[in-house]
């Protein structure tokens, strides 16, 4: 405990002298027009640790996120219209698709703090399913498949951003990474699993009153 505390006092002074030598660079000169025009201080920032080398990777998970949730919602739409009508499949979607909005938020709140800034042109480093990227009007068990799918790959790409931080030795981000996506993906890959699980097992009976009744403990649950 005694090392972290001056590893981080270090880092605090190091961080500081830099800053400091920037405005002191500033406040040396004398004339107005060079203070505006020219100098910066470009140490005086929130960036420390691996935000640089990370930064990158954290907006394509930004992004990653905010390309699922509409995947979800648009998903959402479909099991809501008038022909399906399955309300239970619609509200899961819905959650779905809110729960990855609501992180992709979080993550790019999270990159500012950290100093960094937010491109939302940087693609996701995980790729699709070209089969079924662009299929939204599923089966309900094809849905549950695509929906676990994407689950998966979201918490696989946040494993691989986690072995990252530890690589440039940011204990924040990877902390970051554990409480506000690992922990929460690894229990809907595992709820989604077992949904897909039993509506297959449910289908090998009769499948019209097995989608119906599962449909019906959807709207329960949810």
């Amino acid at each position: 405990m005694f090392v972290l505390g001056v590893l981080y006092a270090v880092l605090i002074t190091t961080s500081a002298e830099f800053c400091y030598k920037d405005v002191e660079n500033v406040c040396s000169q004398k004339l107005t027009s060079v203070l505006s025009d020219d100098l910066t201080l470009s140490n005086c920032n929130a960036k420390y640790g691996g935000i640089d080398s990370m930064q990158i990777e954290l907006q394509a998970y930004a992004n990653g996120h905010i390309e699922t949730s509409f995947e979800f919602l648009l998903m959402s739409t479909h099991f809501g219209n008038y022909e399906s009508n399955r309300v239970g499949f619609k509200n899961l979607y819905r959650k779905l698709s809110d729960s990855a909005w609501e992180k992709s938020i979080d993550l790019i709140k999270y990159i500012t703090k950290r100093g960094g800034s937010m491109n939302f042109n940087q693609l996701p480093h995980f790729k699709k399913n070209e089969k079924d990227s662009h299929v939204l009007e599923l089966t309900e068990i094809h849905s549950l498949a695509k929906a676990l799918d994407s689950q998966k790959q979201l918490a696989a790409e946040g494993l691989r951003l986690h072995i990252q931080a530890k690589k440039y030795q940011d204990a924040a981000i990877a902390h970051y990474l554990e409480e506000k996506f690992l922990e929460s993906q690894s229990d809907v890959v595992r709820v989604l699993a077992g949904h897909t699980s039993d509506l297959k097992n449910m289908l090998d009976r009769d499948a019209s009153v097995a989608i119906f009744l599962f449909d019906e403990y959807l709207q329960k649950i949810l």
